[in-house]
């Protein structure tokens, strides 16, 4: 047996290296966010006669989120068996097809809220090329690093040209969605990872000061909504009932969670219906309404833990693409909560990027548990045989 993936199993003498931690911290996340999940989906009106069979009309986006997270699981499993040498291989292709994917959906994708963001799958449900493509971009730039790798010094301007126009790419295709928050997503995921590879201070100084030039320009091509977000931002009070209605909502509910929170299910503005979105963008306005202080804090912890067990595997995997791709992924899970927090205290504009396995979103959860599975496959494959 090759040490590998090998009609479904994975060597034995690499489970030797498996990360029970990084596995840990990949379950309890979710599994949190299941609990806040089924208090933000609750339906009170639903019938409770059906035992446990009735969780599916109590709570419809549990009931979807924990299938989701089921066929994580197995699409994680799936993910640690790849050999590092084959996810390298094929790291272009797979940028490819989201890419691809990326232009469908603005062929022909599925129109909600005004926004095309998705194919339509059948049985109902939705995929959004997005999501995935958060993965292409960190397999892309990890093998684009792997081959081209900073050897006489940082990168010079010369050397970022080419990862700098892969990464516009599906920030383009993400943009015309309109979908700003996973388009910054994924240039931020890009942008970091090859900062980390190495550039020029002199090259990182001419960036800030030409972001600053175009400021104006890319200010005019955002959507209104967008504008009156950033504004929001400013003054939340200016139009409490219009674009700050739910900044200032979310305010109100990580506010009166206080430091203990107010109990499962009885937060207020989400139980009444006062805080929009409250199951996907939102979900941290809930743990904080209902939980307190402390339930923000055990969250944060998760992914402290989450992302030490992810640089730990980086700093011991033997080559640079294996070390870039969990990078990547430790760095994804850094600037989503971070965008998201930010969004639901007020700090950041509201632009619509989903807490990372806590959020309700099939795509989003599939997606990070392949990641997670890749992160398991490497740690294993750390040392070898």
């Amino acid at each position: 047996m090759t040490a590998g993936f090998n009609l479904g199993f994975i060597d034995r003498r690499l489970l030797r290296h498996f990360d029970w931690g990084l596995l840990l911290a990949a379950l309890a996340v979710p599994a949190f966010g299941l609990i806040v999940l089924f208090s933000a989906g609750f339906n009170p009106d639903a019938s409770t006669e059906g035992g446990i069979l009735s969780l599916v009309d109590q709570s419809k986006p549990f009931t979807r989120q924990l299938l989701f997270f089921c066929v994580g699981l197995v699409v994680m499993v799936v993910a640690a068996g790849i050999p590092t040498q084959t996810l390298q291989r094929y790291s272009y292709v797979l940028y490819g097809i989201g890419v691809l994917l990326l232009i469908a959906v603005a062929l022909g994708g599925t129109v909600v809220n005004g926004s095309r963001r998705w194919l339509p799958l059948p049985a109902g449900f939705n995929l959004q090329p997005a999501e995935l493509m958060k993965l292409g971009i960190i397999l892309c730039i990890s093998k684009h690093i792997s081959r081209y790798p900073p050897r006489n010094g940082p990168y010079t301007l010369k050397q970022l040209f080419l990862p700098s126009i892969l990464i516009l790419i599906p920030m383009a295709l993400i943009m015309r969605q309109p979908d700003l928050g996973s388009a910054l997503a994924v240039g931020m995921v890009g942008a970091i990872m090859i900062l980390f590879a190495g550039i020029r201070l002199r090259i990182i100084l001419i960036s800030l000061a030409l972001a600053t030039a175009v400021a104006p320009l890319a200010w005019g091509k955002l959507h209104g909504y967008q504008q009156r977000r950033i504004m929001t931002l400013i003054n939340p009070e200016a139009d409490p009932r219009g674009s700050g209605y739910h900044i200032t909502q979310s305010i109100i509910a990580v506010g009166s969670g206080e430091f203990s929170g107010k109990g499962f299910m009885k937060g207020t503005q989400v139980q009444l219906e006062f805080l929009p979105e409250h199951h996907t963008d939102f979900i941290f306005s809930v743990l904080a309404e209902e939980w307190g202080f402390m339930g923000g804090m055990i969250l944060l912890g998760l992914y402290l833990f989450l992302i030490y067990r992810l640089l730990r595997v980086c700093s011991r995997s033997k080559d640079l693409f294996s070390s870039f791709v969990v990078l990547g992924i430790a760095i994804f899970f850094g600037v989503h909560a971070f965008i998201n927090i930010g969004m639901v205290i007020g700090i950041l504009p509201v632009v619509g990027i989903p807490l990372p396995l806590f959020s309700y979103g099939g795509s989003a959860v599939l997606t990070i548990m392949f990641s997670l599975g890749l992160a398991l496959g490497i740690s294993m494959r750390r040392t070898a045989f």
